[in-house]
């Protein structure tokens, strides 16, 4: 097998906790709309397939017009974008950690399901933009996770086949387009997951982006010889 040449990671639940301002613009909307509010948690278990669906799944579960979706995804953008990175963090660990990674010379990627615009006032906003050499977003290509596309589109950019690349992610939908893009996956066990961890499909689990490290560093050797990421 091929070694390790680039890391791929998901942004919201991975490596920033982006919930508290997703649902002060989802209650933003809803406000506007008469509906009630969501709290945290409610909004956690909507994060992950997109803008459209954090929208569909909000309007839903307050009763609201399911017709006047479209309208009210545009609303809540207007919402969000205007202050995307005012309560967001980066998870423990994670800048060290990217660090760490780029000084073994590995390119890095984010591919996420989030808009484009959002995601790089963020991870500016963060100071880690910097360590990135490719950014997909949620409207980069006509498709998103789990399809993927998005994958394949920044290991292009990263002039990286599948087989040498490995995807970090805290979903269903990472795991999901990892294995379609013949991706090596990793899963954190932090984050807005839909099922649970174990559940997932991943290579492997981790409780913190530190531990990856360890796993990076024996990878070359494990996937030269044929052993999985569980060696």
């Amino acid at each position: 097998m091929s070694p390790l040449k680039a890391i791929i990671f998901d942004l919201d639940g991975t490596l920033v906790d982006s919930a508290s301002d997703l649902r002060d613009a989802v209650n933003t909307l809803l406000s506007q709309e008469g509906l009630r509010q969501l709290d945290l948690g409610e909004v956690k278990s909507m994060i992950g397939d997109g803008v459209a669906k954090l929208v569909e799944r909000a309007v839903s579960a307050t009763g609201g017009d399911m017709s006047r979706v479209s309208e009210l995804v545009a609303r809540f953008l207007q919402a969000y974008e205007a202050n995307a990175s005012r309560q967001t963090e980066a998870y423990p660990g994670v800048a060290d950690t990217l660090a760490s990674l780029r000084a073994l010379g590995l390119p890095l990627a984010v591919v996420t399901n989030k808009p484009y615009g959002p995601t790089i006032d963020i991870l500016e906003a963060l100071g880690l933009r910097i360590y990135f050499d490719a950014i997909i977003g949620g409207d980069t290509l006509p498709d998103r996770k789990p399809h993927p596309a998005p994958i394949l589109a920044a290991l292009s950019q990263l002039g990286v086949p599948p087989e040498a690349a490995l995807m970090i992610g805290d979903n269903y939908h990472d795991v999901q387009a990892a294995r379609a893009a013949g991706v090596r996956a990793v899963a954190v066990t932090y984050g807005y997951s839909h099922k649970p961890h174990a559940e997932l499909g991943a290579d492997r689990l981790i409780d913190t982006m530190p531990d990856l490290l360890p796993i990076v560093v024996n990878i070359a050797a494990a996937w030269e010889t044929g052993s999985t990421l569980d060696t």
